[in-house]
């Protein structure tokens, strides 16, 4: 959960002096480090209240990372200030697309794009969607994290006993974390790398 409210506050953060959005931001939620965001280019549209970051995009604090082709930032808009520049609030989305991981030194989550949206503080990976934790591995097509109630969802299209794409799960129960410890690298956010 403050993972990923943490990580989208990161991504819009550098936007921040431009947009005059609120400069707290973590993509680690126990580092207080700097937070390293680079890519191909950046934009920011000050008065949609977005920030972009294209080719190759990765974000960094500690020892937490978000990789993805794209990475976007879109705060709420809370009007504009007595010289008519646009001011944006908290953070109201934040999307990943393409080649999406994100990690932590205990869990991987990996998908084709994410989105974490703050009104219903849900997380969904999308595209040949892979978690991590130890040895545990978790497949499916779309995997829905409810951020507040720490409650996941694999899913797949695909259906029926023996179907090729259904949801998978391997699990190894007497590894440290258990076998409950792979359900909640989603609860938690993570991604992979």
């Amino acid at each position: 959960m403050h993972r990923w409210r943490a990580l989208a506050a990161a991504v819009f953060a550098i936007g921040a002096a431009v947009l005059a959005a609120p400069a707290t931001a973590q993509l680690a939620p126990s580092s207080n480090g700097p937070i390293d965001i680079t890519a191909d280019e950046a934009q920011v549209e000050s008065a949609k209240c977005v920030s972009t970051w294209k080719g190759s995009a990765e974000a960094l604090q500690g020892q937490s990372r978000l990789r993805a082709d794209v990475i976007r930032a879109t705060a709420k808009p809370k009007g504009v200030d007595a010289n008519g520049q646009a001011r944006c609030g908290p953070t109201d989305k934040i999307e990943a697309e393409g080649n999406v991981y994100y990690w932590t030194p205990t869990q991987i989550a990996h998908g084709q794009r994410a989105v974490y949206t703050a009104d219903s503080d849900e997380i969904v990976f999308t595209g040949d969607v892979i978690v991590v934790q130890g040895k545990d591995v978790a497949r499916g097509d779309r995997l829905v994290i409810h951020v507040s109630t720490h409650q996941a969802e694999m899913q797949s299209a695909a259906k029926g006993r023996g179907a090729s794409g259904r949801v998978r799960g391997v699990f190894y129960p007497n590894q440290p974390g258990g076998p409950g410890a792979a359900t909640s690298a989603p609860k938690r956010g993570a991604g992979g790398g």
